[in-house]
């Protein structure tokens, strides 16, 4: 899906499907703009990177309802050398199982053990193999697992690996 802008970030032109995906992203409404600030926010990043201003690259990832999310990036419509009078293009697209992966662990403030044992459980690894690849006790493990639980609305670990790929 495609969202195409000018330099000054005017909308040119959208797919089709972008039109539906932006209304899931900035429901519709009185006097609300149909654009999600995301998108002019990854234009914007570009604009910067290329005026040398901020050196991060130009996308974003956006965490939708349910555990779905999005990934926008932006690029000049030109080749290898951009021209800053060249259309900016706004890519969106799903966000792959990793990144949904990482927006849910980042979204609910887990710690690093935590976020590694949440990787092991979405590799099917029970609760033995798990304290083995962490060097870790059964009930060390189970106690990293109270605290997800208690972060999250799930209660069990099919509903946790569910929640955090956005099944």
């Amino acid at each position: 899906m495609v969202l195409l802008l000018s330099p000054d970030l005017e909308v040119h032109g959208l797919t089709p499907l972008t039109h539906s995906l932006l209304a899931t992203l900035v429901p519709p409404g009185p006097g609300r703009a149909t654009i999600p600030a995301s998108a002019y926010n990854v234009a914007a990043q570009l604009l910067a990177l290329e005026s040398g201003v901020d050196l991060s690259p130009a996308w974003a990832r956006v965490h939708l309802q349910h555990g779905h999310g999005v990934t926008l990036r932006a690029a000049r419509l030109d080749g290898d050398q951009p021209s800053v009078q060249s259309d900016i293009a706004v890519t969106i697209e799903p966000a792959s199982g990793q990144e949904r992966l990482g927006m849910f662990t980042r979204a609910l403030a887990f710690t690093p053990r935590e976020t590694e044992l949440l990787h092991h459980l979405v590799f099917g690894l029970d609760t033995r193999e798990i304290a083995a690849r962490m060097a870790l006790s059964d009930h060390t493990v189970q106690d990293h697992l109270k605290a997800i639980f208690d972060k999250t609305t799930a209660r069990n670990r099919r509903a946790l690996v569910a929640m955090a790929l956005g099944s």
